[in-house]
């Protein structure tokens, strides 16, 4: 009861100031631990999807044959094109083009070209790409050479002596990065936004390049969230509270922003309420099994201390103190006591010829015939190796060789696995010899039935 008590105090008391303590930090730990350990997650796993079109992107720049075909004079399309489309389906990308920057011709994998004018919009990605510091570049587009979906395209520079000789690059399809964001979503129960350079919002809700800015979700944070490579920042409102942390993507250009909500009414003394209840029946529930547990494995170890482990039958060690009880007890009382001292003739041969797993099985087979013709009358002990030991309290000498002659005929009729026979030594206790006395009687009988074997003889 006292551990009972113990432990419930000390849940409730734990409990009330994990919840207080939860009040205070769980605004804390969100901004500071949670919201920047998810962008870093995302950020390595958006790395490894895109690591393989900005590789082949950079294999494609740096082939010496696109940079021969470039160079030549005379040159043929068809080579081109086929090594556009191979490489497209090789890596299984959307799509797949060269520019050559000298005649600002644009080919694509189905075999199609297109004059590009860098003064008009839609190629701004080209101009962009050329006066990038980095080797390669990212932007997303819907380019209706590529049946208006909208794909992610790395661009990467093709140099040779420092002069850009064009550019080359795979898309991937937008929507496989949006499934993937949705996956983030369900995993991490977050809202994510990404940002590419030029402010637009790559996915929102189930749309894939909605038309909306970070200035429409965002609009008081949204230019000093542009240009700072992390930040972070919380908006309240009467019913929830909003945390958002943004991260630049440095290997592909983009701004990642993750948020996350928290309503205000989130029940956190409910919660401790029922903290409570349940931890105070889950308590319960441990002592009472620990409780069963304990005398479960306190009888077992009782056993193991008390018998022998192959053939269940009384140890040396607990049989002693039961012998010196009931030759006590015999003393005392004037009440005959009766000893079996049995060795199992010839038992090395049957562990030499089966194997002592066989021998093992003898033994046991053995200690289950003693048993039962014993029953309730005495005790059984493995004394030593195929020695056992039978105490028959109140039983005569007689009675006793008896019993002897039973376990002989039974041993005969076992279906043990090798068949044996047994010597057996009798001993009734004088009441005024020793313990030691006893047992010497008992083991001199039985030196003497061993002499023949598979007889009784008893100690005068």
């Amino acid at each position: 009861m006292l551990l009972s008590l113990l432990l419930l105090v000390g849940f409730i008391f734990t409990s009330w100031i994990s919840i207080e303590h939860a009040k205070q930090s769980l605004y804390h730990g969100i901004s500071d631990d949670a919201l920047l350990l998810t962008s870093h997650l995302v950020d390595l796993d958006l790395q490894k999807r895109l690591q393989a079109p900005i590789i082949v992107s950079q294999q494609m720049a740096n082939n010496v044959f696109i940079r021969q075909w470039l160079q030549s004079e005379q040159r043929n399309s068809d080579l081109i094109f086929t090594y556009l489309a191979d490489t497209r389906a090789l890596h299984q990308a959307r799509t797949s083009f060269l520019v050559d920057d000298k005649r600002l011709t644009y080919y694509h994998a189905n075999g199609s070209t297109e004059q590009l004018d860098i003064r008009e919009k839609q190629d701004d990605w080209y101009r962009e790409s050329l006066h990038s510091d980095s080797p390669y570049s990212l932007n997303v587009d819907i380019d209706p050479r590529d049946n208006s979906e909208a794909i992610v395209y790395v661009n990467h520079k093709i140099e040779l002596d420092d002069e850009v000789l064009g550019i080359v690059g795979v898309g991937v399809l937008l929507a496989d990065l949006h499934h993937l964001i949705t996956q983030y979503e369900n995993t991490y129960e977050r809202k994510f936004y990404f940002i590419d350079h030029k402010g637009r919002v790559l996915f929102f809700n189930d749309t894939v390049l909605s038309g909306t800015s970070i200035h429409d979700h965002f609009p008081s944070q949204a230019t000093t969230l542009l240009k700072q490579s992390e930040y972070q920042f919380i908006i309240e409102s009467q019913s929830h509270t909003k945390f958002v942390h943004s991260r630049y993507l440095d290997s592909i250009g983009w701004h990642l922003i993750v948020e996350q909500k928290v309503d205000k009414s989130n029940g956190i003394d409910d919660i401790l309420t029922t903290n409570l209840w349940v931890g105070s029946f889950v308590t319960i529930f441990i002592l009472v099994v620990a409780h069963l547990t304990f005398n479960h494995y306190q009888k077992r170890l009782e056993k193991m201390a008390k018998y022998d482990k192959l053939t269940d039958t009384f140890n040396r060690q607990a049989f002693e103190p039961q012998l010196q009880h009931h030759l006590a007890k015999s003393r005392n009382q004037s009440t005959p006591v009766v000893m079996l001292m049995m060795d199992i003739d010839h038992f090395k041969q049957v562990n030499d010829r089966h194997g002592h797993v066989v021998g093992d099985r003898v033994l046991q087979c053995f200690a289950t015939v003693c048993k039962r013709q014993i029953e309730n009358n005495g005790l059984l002990c493995r004394w030593g190796g195929e020695e056992f030991m039978v105490l028959l309290p109140k039983t005569t000498l007689d009675e006793g060789i008896a019993v002897a002659e039973k376990i002989h005929i039974a041993l005969e009729r076992a279906e043990c696995e090798v068949k044996v026979t047994v010597s057996i030594g009798v001993a009734q206790y004088h009441i005024d010899e020793s313990e030691d006395g006893f047992i010497k009687r008992a083991d001199a009988a039985l030196y003497q039935a061993k002499q023949g074997r598979n007889q009784t003889k008893f100690a005068a």
